[in-house]
């Protein structure tokens, strides 16, 4: 079922960027500093363009803060894990220390 809903939502927005296309044809040039101009440039494509770029930055940033997380879980999970080996130690220790106070 939501494999469906998921086709059929992305099938509505392919053809609303498809119309948002058509309907947006008109040419704007784009004016920089020091009158740079850009070539003429379809609406639609600017648009496109900038959600596409948006989409790669957001896309940049989190691949960046899940190395940072991965990073960070790696350095507690060898924490855990010294841990643990101390933890054990002491155990062992503790079992030592016990057994030989029943004996005597």
């Amino acid at each position: 079922m939501l494999k469906v809903a998921k086709t059929i939502f992305f099938t509505l927005l392919f053809i609303l960027g498809i119309t948002f296309a058509m309907e947006n044809t008109g040419w704007i040039v784009l004016r920089y500093y020091f009158g740079l101009e850009s070539p003429p440039v379809p609406i639609f494509l600017l648009v496109l363009f900038s959600v596409l770029l948006g989409v790669i930055l957001t896309g940049v940033a989190f691949i960046v803060d899940e190395w940072s997380l991965r990073k960070a879980l790696r350095e507690k999970e060898r924490e855990i894990a010294s841990l643990e080996k101390e933890l054990q130690l002491y155990r062992e220790r503790e079992r030592t220390v016990a057994g030989t106070a029943t004996k005597a």
